[in-house]
C-alpha cells in the first residue's frame, strides 16, 4: 500500500486511509447548505498558540464513507489526478487530503509523486533563508536548464512565500529574514515540485515528479541537544541533510583573515563539531544509527561564505567556479575535488577535529564550499545583497549530491570509479561509506 510522509509532522500514513476536508463550497443544489466552520483542535495544538482564535475555525475533517467490502466509493486512485471523496454532511466532493496525525492540509496534487524530504540544519547567521532563496533560483535557471528540471511551488503558502523570498532578494536586494524559533512558532516547510526528463531507459518522453521538502530550523533550536528534540521526528523522515558550517563563525577562520579585511563578522554561535555531534545522537536514538554506530542519513556539509576565503584558496582552486552541468549529470571527480579541497581547509583550521567528527558519526558524508551571494553583503548595509545582486558559486552541489543518491539523477561516467574505497575517506564518495558498515 502506497504510504504518504506529511511535510509539516512527518507522520508517515498509508495513503488510502489519509481524512479529507470539507472546503465549504456551495452545494448547487436549492435548499442546500454547505458546511460550517468548526475548531481544528489537532491543528491548532500542532500549530501553536500563535494562531488567532478564527484562523483555527476550519472546514470538517472526515474519513471517506466505506462502502460493502470495505471499498471506498466516489474516489478516484491515488495517481491518477488525485482522489476525491463526498463530505457525508453536505454532499460536496473535495480533493483536499489531511495528515491523520497534525490534520495539516496536503497541496492537491502532494499524495500523487515522491517525496524527498531535505532538513536544512546551520547556526544563526549561517545564511539558511538567503541559501534556500538562491537554490530555489538556480534550480529554476542555470541548473534546472542544465538537467531539464521544473520547480515549481506547491501550496498556497510555499507560493506566497516563494514569491516574496524572490521579490526581496532579487528585485529589492534585501536579505531574507532569519527562521524565528520554534518558540514562537511553527515553521512551515516549502514545498516544490521537482519535474525530470524520463532517462531513456524508462522509455517514452514523459516526466518523473518528486515532491521536494525543505525544512529550515532555526539556529537559536540548535543551541543544545535538548532544544534540537523538538526536531528529531523531522530529522529522522529526512532523506537527507544539508549542514551549513559558517566559516566566519571559526575563530582559526577569523585569526587568518588579511589584518586590513573588512569582513562584517558575524556573532560566533554555536559551535559546528556541537551541532553534528548533537544531531548524531538525536539519530541514533531515532533509530538511524547501523550497527556500528554511524548515521546512515546522507550528511551533506556545506562550507558557506566561500567569497570570503578567497585570501586563504589557492587562485585555481574549484570552489572559486560553478562546477559544468553541461552533460545533465553530477560529476563526480568535480564533487570528490571539492570535498578534498574542503577537508584540507579544515584540517587547517582545527587540526581537522570536526572532520574527523563528522567521519565517525556519518556514513555517507561529502563536504562543500559554497557562496549563496558570490561577495559579501555592503559593510554599511548588512541587511542588504550585494549591489550586483547574488552571484552564487556552487549552492546546487549539496542538493544534486543528495539527489544522485536517491537515484533522481543520473552520474556521470567515472562515478562507480570515483565512489570507491579510499578515495576521499570514508563515505566521501557515497557508496564508500555504506560498504564500510556492512
Amino acid at each position: 500500500m502506497t504510504s504518504v510522509v506529511c511535510p509539516y509532522c512527518f507522520d508517515r500514513s498509508p495513503a488510502a486511509k489519509l481524512p479529507y476536508r470539507c472546503q465549504m463550497s456551495p452545494t448547487g443544489v436549492r435548499g442546500g447548505k454547505p458546511c460550517t466552520a468548526e475548531l481544528d483542535t489537532v491543528w491548532a495544538e500542532f500549530i501553536g498558540p500563535a494562531v488567532p482564535p478564527a484562523l483555527k475555525m476550519r472546514g470538517p475533517v472526515f474519513e471517506a464513507a466505506r462502502g460493502l467490502g470495505g471499498r471506498i466509493p466516489r474516489q478516484l486512485p491515488l495517481g491518477g489526478g488525485g482522489s476525491r471523496a463526498e463530505c457525508p454532511d453536505c454532499g460536496v466532493s473535495t480533493p483536499v487530503r489531511v495528515c491523520r496525525r497534525c490534520h495539516s492540509d496536503f497541496p492537491s496534487d502532494y499524495c500523487d509523486q515522491d517525496t524527498r524530504i531535505i532538513a536544512l540544519l546551520g547556526p544563526k547567521g549561517s545564511g539558511k533563508s538567503t541559501y534556500v532563496s538562491v537554490l530555489v533560483n538556480e534550480l529554476r535557471g542555470r541548473v534546472g536548464r542544465a538537467y531539464g528540471a521544473s520547480l515549481t511551488p506547491m501550496g498556497g503558502e510555499t507560493q506566497r512565500r516563494d514569491r516574496e523570498m524572490a521579490e526581496d532578494l532579487y528585485d529589492r536586494l534585501r536579505l531574507p529574514e532569519a527562521t524565528r524559533p520554534a518558540a514562537l512558532g511553527f515553521n512551515d516547510p516549502l514545498l516544490y515540485r521537482l519535474s525530470l526528463p524520463l532517462r531513456r531507459r524508462l522509455r517514452g518522453d514523459g516526466s518523473r515528479h518528486t515532491a521536494l521538502v525543505f525544512f529550515d530550523a532555526a539556529g537559536e533550536d540548535l543551541g543544545s541537544a535538548e532544544a534540537m528534540d523538538r526536531y528529531t521526528h523531522y530529522l529522522a523522515a529526512a532523506d537527507g541533510i544539508i549542514l551549513l558550517v559558517d566559516p566566519l563563525q571559526m575563530r582559526a577562520v577569523r585569526d587568518r583573515l588579511p589584518e586590513d579585511s573588512e569582513l562584517p563578522l558575524p556573532v560566533v554561535e554555536t559551535p559546528p563539531q556541537q551541532i553534528a555531534g548533537d544531531l548524531a545522537a538525536q539519530l541514533r536514538a531515532r533509530g538511524r544509527g547501523s550497527s556500528r554506530g554511524r548515521v546512515t542519513t546522507p550528511v551533506a556539509v556545506a562550507v558557506t561564505k566561500t567569497d570570503s576565503l578567497s585570501a586563504l584558496v589557492d587562485p585555481h582552486s574549484p570552489l572559486l567556479r560553478n562546477a559544468d552541468h553541461s552533460a545533465g549529470a553530477v560529476d563526480e571527480e568535480d564533487r570528490l575535488a571539492v570535498h578534498e579541497e574542503m577537508r584540507a581547509l579544515l584540517d587547517g583550521w582545527d587540526s581537522g577535529a570536526l572532520l574527523r567528527q563528522l567521519e565517525r558519526d556519518f556514513a555517507q558524508l561529502s563536504l562543500f564550499g559554497l557562496s549563496a551571494l558570490g561577495s559579501p553583503p555592503p559593510a554599511h548595509a548588512p541587511a542588504d545583497a550585494p549591489k550586483s545582486g547574488p552571484q552564487p558559486l556552487r549552492v546546487e552541489d549539496p542538493l544534486l549530491w543528495l539527489l544522485g543518491l536517491g537515484g533522481l539523477l543520473p552520474q556521470a561516467s567515472g562515478a562507480a570509479r570515483a565512489g570507491g574505497r579510499g578515495t576521499g575517506g570514508p563515505g566521501a564518495g557515497g557508496r564508500a561509506g555504506v560498504e564500510g558498515e556492512a
